[in-house]
């Protein structure tokens, strides 16, 4: 009898067993977070290295896109045959713990299904019913669209009810990302410096017939142009930083510390003010949630030390090498090259130094609340006074010279790489539209459709012949799936988001899911949705919502898992 007990003691609850459907989720994020990010166009040659990159950036988008689809697929079709044959351990058991992966719809599943419904809506009654279900067409050969069609959101749909369902949380998982982070970013690096170790660069440039430097400035490392490479920086740097401030084993946080040196400087690199925007959301928002904690404060400050170091040892690297790299101009270059950033280095190392003293010197393990309010305000006030400024030189100073400031300060058509423009045109086209369009738009991805009357002033007054999307996410939302889209969109996203931070208390992990949602949000602003990085930020936005599932699960079936372990 007593060695029965025993036994059933070291059975462990259904709830925290790591079963086959567990392990099929997970496998799927590392491939997510290590195969998709590397993968490329190549085609096998006769010769060493046997393999080249010939139109790699060029396709590099359809190969992501068809890529993550066929991943994606795979996944949900094994996950659902284990479901409908029972071959997982979980999936025998007759306990209600087993039946919440289909069961317990939360507000934020709603949402999900509300953002589906009204896209199939929206394409159903479009005019370019081709493109919105596909995302792209081809007119007199040149190619249109993004892919973010309804095809691509119906598998968004799949990715977040997958990852709901059958994540299990193993750091495996994470440290593979940051391992395939490290040489994406690396390979950045070199490339900034005119160094193209797989040959890449100068296939596509040999390819495309010209011999100047612009693919160096453009494009980079295996993700593409420097904006979708600064989507993917604003999803994994911030997701690097917090399991550096989470985990507790010394070699993994030497594994996230050393990719926040190469992600810090891929980040001057890539050459992009979004990159800034988004992790500059990222560091204000967390060092507000971790102000409480003295020895998360501590890990944080460390982590965007370090990252500012890095910069500054870029500079370095840049001088002993005869200052030999790409032309830069973003606001990641001028933090460089600023001397403010030296004393910003120093500030940041004295406060670190101070929290150490303090956690360890003393019993303080928790800051007043006052902390994170007098610094929330702060930020708030920053971000205000930013706004204010730009809307005092838009509104009130018009005509004083700002110099290379303007294309920041000034909001006008010409305002950032002329976004305004964009911004413009497509609320003007917005405001035309029928009372049916602007609930549920023209369809998914049909913004070159909709922009198309404004091609001609767009090539006359800033030489671009065409576009498809309006360079701020949720204004082509808001064009493409109408109010009611972009709301579902926005409630989604935000849900999950909430449900991270909600579900933090019992399960920090969540904070690492959020940080990478905040920053993505953020840089959405002034940049384009395309399936290489927002594949990326879905799987985040489903990981936020899986770690408020998991705390929900756990202690609803506490009890129950009591009552099964004693029946048997």
């Amino acid at each position: 009898m007593s060695n029965s007990k025993n036994k059933q003691k070291k059975i462990k609850p259904l709830y925290e067993r790591y079963t086959l459907i567990n392990v099929i989720c997970n496998y799927y994020l590392v491939v997510v977070f290590t195969v998709f990010p590397l993968f490329v166009n190549l085609t096998f040659t006769e010769s060493f290295p046997f393999i080249s990159f010939r139109n790699g950036f060029a396709l590099i988008r359809h190969q992501k896109y068809y890529f993550f689809l066929v991943i994606t697929a795979l996944a949900v079709i094994a996950e659902v045959m284990l479901l409908i044959t029972k071959s997982s351990n979980d999936a025998r058991k007759p306990d209600p713990s087993a039946r919440t992966l289909l069961n317990m719809m939360s507000f934020t599943d709603l949402a999900v299904i509300a953002f589906v419904l009204t896209c199939a809506i929206s394409t159903a009654f479009s005019q370019y019913i081709d493109m919105a279900v596909t995302g792209e067409i081809n007119v007199f050969n040149n190619t249109h669209g993004r892919n973010n069609g309804l095809i691509l959101m119906l598998f968004y749909a799949a990715v977040y009810f997958l990852i709901t369902r059958c994540f299990r949380f193993k750091e495996y998982v994470f440290i593979a990302m940051a391992a395939v982070s490290g040489v994406i970013y690396i390979l950045a690096v070199l490339n900034g410096f005119y160094i193209d170790p797989l040959g890449i660069l100068e296939s596509f440039r040999v390819s495309t017939d010209s011999g100047d430097q612009r693919f160096y400035n453009e494009f980079m490392t295996t993700i593409g142009n420097k904006n979708m490479f600064s989507s993917v920086i604003c999803v994994t740097l911030p997701v690097i930083v917090s399991m550096f401030v989470y985990t507790e084993k010394f070699w993994r946080k030497a594994v996230y510390l050393s990719v926040t040196v190469l992600g810090s400087m891929a980040a001057v690199i890539c050459d992009s003010d979004s990159v800034v925007l988004g992790l500059g959301a990222f560091v204000m928002v967390f060092t507000v949630v971790y102000s409480r904690n003295p020895i998360k404060l501590r890990k944080f400050l460390l982590a965007l030390t370090v990252m500012l170091s890095s910069v500054k040892l870029l500079l370095l690297i840049s001088i002993a090498g005869g200052e030999h790299y790409k032309e830069l101009s973003a606001i990641p270059y001028k933090i460089m090259m600023s001397s403010l950033t030296n004393y910003a280095i120093a500030a940041l190392a004295v406060i670190t130094a101070a929290l150490y003293f303090v956690t360890l010197k003393t019993k303080i393990n928790r800051f007043h609340l006052a902390v994170p309010i007098a610094l929330g305000t702060l930020f708030g006030l920053a971000v205000l006074a930013g706004i204010g400024t730009i809307i005092y030189f838009t509104l009130i100073d018009t005509t004083s010279d700002l110099g290379e400031k303007e294309r920041v300060l000034r909001y006008s058509d010409a305002w950032g790489t002329h976004r305004g423009f964009m911004w413009n045109k497509s609320l003007e086209a917005y405001k035309g539209f029928s009372v049916f369009k602007k609930l549920f738009g023209t369809g998914p991805e049909t913004l070159y459709y909709t922009f198309s009357p404004y091609f001609a002033e767009l090539a006359e007054r800033f030489g671009d012949g065409s576009t498809d999307a309006a360079h701020n996410e949720y204004i082509n939302y808001l064009l493409n799936i109408g109010i009611f889209g972009l709301l579902s969109y926005l409630t989604f996203t935000g849900s999950a988001l909430v449900s991270a931070f909600r579900a933090a208390k019992k399960n920090p992990a969540a904070l690492v899911f959020a940080s990478a949602v905040v920053a993505y949000m953020a840089q959405a602003v002034v940049n384009i949705a395309l399936p290489i990085a927002t594949p990326l930020f879905i799987v985040f936005v489903s990981l936020c919502e899986a770690s408020r599932r998991s705390i929900i699960n756990s202690d609803n079936n506490f009890t129950k898992d009591n009552n099964y372990e004693k029946q048997r």
